[in-house]
């Protein structure tokens, strides 16, 4: 190797480490800032009873298919990492202005619930999460019957 060519080595090595440095002091940055990663709902929360609710609407500037009234787990990755931000902006919103739900209680915390749900089904589809096939049978219900040997 030439002088030129170990010249253009180090040269490409101070520039990995100052992007590094840089990237290193952009993260305690933001950490000093309390800037949180945004929750993430367990396995637990998204298989229990309220963990995959309907999509009740289409963030603003979603371009795909409409999936109004479809589940979480039934809807693109991509558009309910949308929703999560969408739903996010809704509970800072809702706690702002102190909305209440009609039993009294804060509303924030479970638009804060279903934005961490929302990314939660996002994180399982881009991991290959794959709704359980239904079984589909056109046959008329009759034609499921056994036959128990007698008549036809």
């Amino acid at each position: 190797m030439g002088k030129g060519e170990d010249a253009l080595d180090v040269l490409r090595s101070i520039d990995a480490t100052l992007k590094s440095l840089l990237a290193l002091a952009q993260l305690r940055s933001s950490q000093s800032r309390g800037v949180q990663p945004k929750a993430i709902a367990s396995d637990r929360d998204l298989d229990g009873q309220y963990g995959d609710p309907l999509l009740k609407f289409s963030p603003r500037d979603w371009t795909g298919d409409s999936f109004k009234d479809c589940r979480f787990s039934q809807c693109p990755a991509p558009l309910l990492e949308m929703v999560a931000e969408t739903l996010d902006y809704f509970a800072d919103r809702a706690e702002q202005k102190g909305e209440l739900t009609t039993a009294g209680k804060p509303t924030a915390p479970y638009k804060r619930a279903d934005a961490a749900r929302a990314r939660g089904w996002a994180k399982r589809i881009k991991e290959g999460w794959h709704a359980p096939a239904t079984a589909h049978d056109d046959s008329p219900a009759w034609a499921t019957l056994e036959n128990d040997g007698e008549g036809f």
